[in-house]
Formats: C-alpha cells, sequence, structure tokens
C-alpha cells in the first residue's frame, strides 16, 4: 500500500484500540508500503530503561538488521526485516524515523486517546510534508472538527486525540506564532496557526525543524511558515478534513 493516510486508518479499523501502540500501527503501515517485507522489528529502549520490543509479521529466511534512529538522527536501537529476498532495510529504517520522534512514542496507546479517529485525509497530507521537506522533524495538526473538541487529529509520531494544550488555544485564538529552541539548541518547534485555501484560521499547526549552524533560527522558521503554506493549499476548508 503506497498511501500511508490509508494505511493507518486501515490497520486502526482493524484493531481494537485498548491493544494498539503507535509502534504496533507504525510497524504494520510501514510493512504495508515495503513490498516483500515479511516481518519486521525493532528493538530500542524507552527512557525509563524498559526495554522495548516491537514486531509485526511472520519471519522468512533471509534477515536483515541496521540502527534505528529518531526523526532528529539520534540512536534509538535496530531495526530488523525478514524477506524471501534480501531487502534493503535502509530506506525502511529512514522511512520509520521520520515518524518517530522519541523511542517512548512507540509504547504509547494508538490512539493515544481512546476512541479519538486518525483522519486519513489529515494524515495523507501530513505525509506529504514529510516527503517534500525532508528536514522537517515533527508535523501535527490541531484542528477541532465540527461538533468536536480541538485534538491532533494528524500527525508525524502518533499522540492521535491529544487535547490542545493552552498554547494550542492562545495560536488559534490569536493568531499568535510561538517559537521554542529545545534538545540542548538542535530543535527549533514553531507552533503557527493552521490555514485553509482562503486564508481561515482552523486550527494549529505544530512543526519543528533542525536548526543548521549556517542557517540558525530564522532559517528553520523561514521552512514552518512554508510548510503551513503548502498545507493550505491542499485545505479547501475545515470539513475538508
Amino acid at each position: 500500500m503506497g498511501n500511508w493516510g490509508i494505511a493507518l486508518a486501515a490497520v486502526m479499523a482493524a484493531t481494537p484500540a485498548a491493544a494498539q501502540t503507535y509502534g504496533d500501527t507504525l510497524l504494520t503501515a510501514i510493512a504495508a508500503r515495503h513490498p516483500g517485507v515479511a516481518s519486521i522489528r525493532v528493538a530500542t529502549t524507552a527512557k525509563d530503561g524498559r526495554p522495548i520490543g516491537i514486531r509485526r509479521g511472520e519471519a522468512a529466511a533471509v534477515v536483515t538488521t541496521v540502527p534505528l534512529t529518531t526523526a532528529m538522527g539520534d540512536p534509538i536501537g535496530v531495526l530488523t526485516v525478514t524477506g524471501r529476498r534480501r531487502i534493503a532495510a535502509g530506506p525502511i529504517a529512514r522511512d520509520m524515523a521520520r515518524r518517530i520522534y522519541v523511542a517512548d512514542n512507540l509504547i504509547e496507546a494508538d490512539p493515544f486517546v481512546a476512541g479519538a479517529i486518525r483522519d486519513p485525509r489529515a494524515q495523507a497530507l501530513v505525509d506529504q510534508m514529510l516527503d517534500r521537506f525532508p528536514d522537517l522533524i515533527t508535523l501535527a495538526l490541531h484542528v477541532a472538527p465540527l461538533g468536536a473538541s480541538n485534538t491532533i487529529i494528524a500527525s508525524s509520531f502518533g499522540r492521535i486525540g491529544k487535547p490542545a494544550d493552552a498554547d494550542d488555544a492562545d495560536v488559534i485564538a490569536r493568531g499568535t506564532i510561538r517559537r521554542e529552541v529545545t534538545n540542548a539548541g538542535r530543535r527549533l518547534a514553531v507552533e503557527l496557526p493552521l490555514l485553509d485555501a482562503s486564508g481561515r484560521v482552523i486550527g494549529a499547526l505544530s512543526t519543528s525543524f533542525l536548526i543548521e549552524p549556517r542557517g540558525g533560527n530564522e532559517a528553520a522558521y523561514t521552512r514552518a511558515l512554508a510548510v503551513r503554506a503548502a498545507l493550505a493549499r491542499r485545505i479547501p476548508s475545515l470539513a475538508a478534513l
């Protein structure tokens, strides 16, 4: 399956929410995106030192193991794939890394809040942005669908259904843009109003980029604005999400 959003929606429909973690969802969707994978397994460690092991599929004879990192490029463990023939595991590991901010994402419930639903169209837009902006570290859409409260409806790291916090509400209500340097000066997080194609505010957009020594904070900030503009062109209205 080539469309990440459809893959995630299918996985969620087929698996009880109580038994599902983001790691389960991620491995199933990644395997679907890479033909020939018989099984895929991650071995890493949680922040508190607990080992994390997640596996999907039935093992086959040809085994390939490669390092696994987060979207920041920080090593977190190893990825093992099996198939009937040798599989180039490097692209699979990079595909996964784009969707892991920290190892603990893998053991968080998916959806993060019981009963929440990942929006397939919004998730497809997130994945398009990951493809278009290879330096994008995290991306999340905080939106209040009609008749519902504001939550994360799509992201690059799970946490679907996480309610909006005070910062999210401020960004939406006042149209402010919030910047924060994190990860010991390596990452700039930018939260800004999410717009539709006509310029209406329909939610909040959380982005982050690595701070490159040559461009500094302003280069990362400019990229965040570019992500918002690219998304807006693809969102006719709130109802379209």
